[in-house]
């Protein structure tokens, strides 16, 4: 039942979007990659996820770089920001790595199209390399979060929640049974 009333509040969210008037991209012909605007650029290149750890956050898998800012109200031990720091570094670290190489694949794409010689095939590829990319990169992310849980006692779960404004979801699963 509840995947039938999601799928029903994402279809109509979608037919009222078909509705509205087309969005312009005035003024976007001049970025040096169309599909991404200096701040996504910036912060595919600085490491950050673009939403891409939300479906973790959302559920009660604390981000490390969250837990680290709050870890006064979390009351951290030395142990559990010294493992928390380690996990933010690992994230930044290999988050940069692939942000870097989206931000080229994109380019990438962006000259296809820009040169004239975008064709099914070369766009195909370039699609499936930027995708791959996404989807690595979306993975550090969340796999971060699988591993701070771990961090964690099941009340600073539950801390962490409150204090990032994401209690009463109505979700039964609120931080029990997850292997702490």
């Amino acid at each position: 039942m509840k995947t039938t009333t999601l799928l029903f509040l994402l279809l109509a969210s979608a037919a009222s979007t078909a509705a509205e008037p087309q969005h312009s991209y005035a003024g976007q012909q001049t970025r040096p990659i169309k599909a991404l605007d200096a701040e996504q650029v910036a912060g595919l290149l600085a490491g950050r996820g673009p939403g891409y750890a939300k479906a973790a956050e959302l559920n009660r898998y604390p981000g490390p770089m969250h837990v680290l800012e709050l870890a006064q109200p979390l009351a951290l031990t030395d142990a559990q920001l010294e493992s928390t720091r380690a996990i933010r570094a690992r994230v930044e670290a290999r988050a940069t790595a692939l942000g870097a190489q989206l931000v080229a694949a994109e380019s990438e794409l962006d000259v296809l199209f820009q040169s004239g010689a975008a064709d099914t095939d070369n766009v195909a590829a370039a699609l499936e390399a930027i995708g791959q990319l996404q989807a690595q990169l979306r993975g550090v992310h969340l796999n971060a979060h699988i591993e701070q849980r771990e961090v964690l006692t099941p009340e600073q779960v539950e801390r962490y929640v409150q204090l990032r404004g994401y209690g009463g979801d109505g979700h039964g699963a609120h931080g029990h049974g997850h292997g702490h």
